[in-house]
């Protein structure tokens, strides 16, 4: 680490020490604003995050050994668990913190009646992030645990963005996955919150059903994927400038093998708004599979008409050309292999 980064994180917890609890509180408050910098590339953005999430843990920690009795102890635990959560996210860790367990289980402890809410919300913000492919018996948990909190605590300002982010780790359990967007749409307020359950709602409507999309690619002649019947299809929207969706075009071209050509077809939608990146995109990646890209980005009639607003999103349709799939990357090879044996 560069001495200049390192200074920071080596002085902010020594001024904290220094001053009041009040002074000290508000200091850890202020960094809630995020990262000052402005990033200049995806690389930037990584490393300034990973920053900040280190500010935030040294301000928690420096709280927490000053002022261990004060009433905003329970919180700062909260936003310290929070904190080792997202600097092990941006890590890539996939490994879960003992600390942040104990930290949870110390605040569920010392929690007031006015901090239970706060506490129960970070336990299910925890178990989301550990379980972010839960299979069927922690999709059950994490079920209940929604369930119970927006029946613990109707009016928390937060109950519809919960049940929204808890429901995307439903997309293989969709009678629930509907439930919990139905009463996250009843309690939603916020226009943009509103809009995206109404897109989630809509892209369960197409499961079953048939997929209809035609297209001429910028090179090339049209595709229509009715015409690839007989063939499992995995269809996928991406960009080039979301790096999640390179990962995820990794991912499947690393998982299909070549003996599946007869089987499986891919086709592409991508949002970019300039050719140049996706071009480059295709060339290190060895795309041959037909993309549409017709530079609208989240207005594409395409995108639109079908819904999507997260990236990458990847499905996978049968060899009858129905939507199968609304979540492919959970457990890919698994999924298209049901597909292709299934005749």
């Amino acid at each position: 680490m560069k001495l200049s980064r390192l200074i920071p994180l080596l002085i902010a917890p020594s001024l904290l020490l220094a001053g009041t609890a009040d002074e000290a509180w508000e200091a850890l408050v202020a960094l809630d604003a995020g990262p000052q910098q402005r990033p200049s590339s995806p690389a930037e953005v990584r490393t300034f995050a990973l920053e900040h999430f280190a500010k935030q843990e040294d301000a928690a920690r420096a709280f927490l050994r000053a002022h261990p009795r004060d009433t905003r102890a329970v919180e700062a635990k909260l936003r310290l668990a929070r904190a080792l959560q997202l600097k092990a996210d941006a890590q890539d860790s996939r490994i879960a913190s003992p600390e942040i367990e104990t930290l949870i289980a110390e605040a569920e402890r010392a929690a007031t009646p006015a901090q239970r809410a706060d506490v129960r919300f970070a336990r299910i913000s925890y178990t989301m992030r550990r379980w972010r492919t839960p299979d069927a018996q922690q999709r059950h948990h994490l079920f209940d645990l929604a369930k119970s909190f927006h029946a613990s605590f109707p009016e928390d300002r937060r109950l519809a963005a919960l049940l929204t982010e808890v429901a995307t780790r439903f997309d293989r359990d969709p009678k629930r996955k509907r439930a919990l967007l139905v009463d996250a749409h009843l309690i939603a307020r916020d226009d943009e919150l509103k809009a995206r359950i109404a897109d989630d709602l809509r892209r369960l409507d197409f499961l079953g059903e048939p997929v209809a999309l035609r297209f001429t690619p910028d090179a090339g002649d049209a595709v229509d994927i009715a015409g690839h019947h007989g063939k499992v299809v995995v269809l996928i929207f991406f960009a080039a400038w979301s790096q999640p969706s390179i990962e995820a075009i990794e991912t499947i071209q690393t998982a299909l093998p070549k003996s599946q050509a007869d089987d499986v077809q891919l086709f592409g939608v991508s949002l970019d708004s300039q050719p140049e990146p996706l071009e480059a995109l295709a060339r290190e990646h060895k795309i041959t599979w037909p993309v549409i890209c017709d530079r609208r980005g989240w207005e594409s009639p395409i995108v639109r008409g079908f819904a999507i607003n997260t990236l990458p999103t990847v499905w996978l349709i049968d060899r009858e050309g129905r939507l199968r799939s609304l979540n492919a990357l959970d457990g890919f090879a698994g999924q298209v292999r049901e597909l292709v044996l299934k005749r």
